[in-house]
């Protein structure tokens, strides 16, 4: 009975840690698999089997070896969703503890929001949000330098990587 009772605490405690916010799973469960949306889900352990294959700069191969995971939710069929807003629908200031908003910018009928949670000098999740005419989720988990990260936007083209160095 003890076993028991302590092998449920275990996995009671250790779910919580594998898991992306609630918010962000129901926003991903909810669109997944409909007509009109693509999803995608990452491990980690493919983007490093596609980093080692792939021609890459240092800092790039660094980069893709600190992931754990990217989840990627587009709805590439606006007509279907013209009411979806997913910056709406998931409010950022609720996803959890330690999560600083980087960017929010409102522009007509486009809203993008940047936020990262840190930890120990790392940045361990980093989720974009655009919502409006064209709706998007990128959720990165991983222990990313925000130094690394900020070099990279030149590489990338996303300027906005920029602003992980003030977290």
């Amino acid at each position: 009975m003890k076993k028991l009772a302590l092998i449920t605490l275990i996995i009671a405690l250790s779910i919580p840690a594998f898991s992306q916010p609630m918010g962000l799973d129901r926003l991903f469960y909810t669109y997944r698999g409909e007509e009109g949306v693509v999803s995608l889900r990452i491990p980690g352990f493919l983007l490093r089997i596609a980093g080692s294959i792939a021609d890459l700069d240092r800092e790039e191969r660094q980069l893709i070896r600190s992931l754990r995971s990217v989840t990627v939710l587009t709805i590439e069929d606006n007509t279907l969703y013209q009411d979806v807003n997913f910056t709406r629908e998931l409010d950022v200031n609720r996803l959890g503890k330690g999560y600083h908003l980087l960017m929010e910018v409102h522009d007509g009928s486009e809203d993008v929001v940047i936020a990262a949670r840190e930890k120990n000098g790392k940045i361990r999740d980093l989720i974009v949000l655009v919502g409006g005419t064209d709706n998007v989720l990128v959720h990165v988990r991983g222990r990313m330098n925000s130094d690394l990260l900020e070099s990279l936007a030149g590489v990338t083209g996303i300027e906005e990587l920029q602003l992980t160095s003030r977290i």
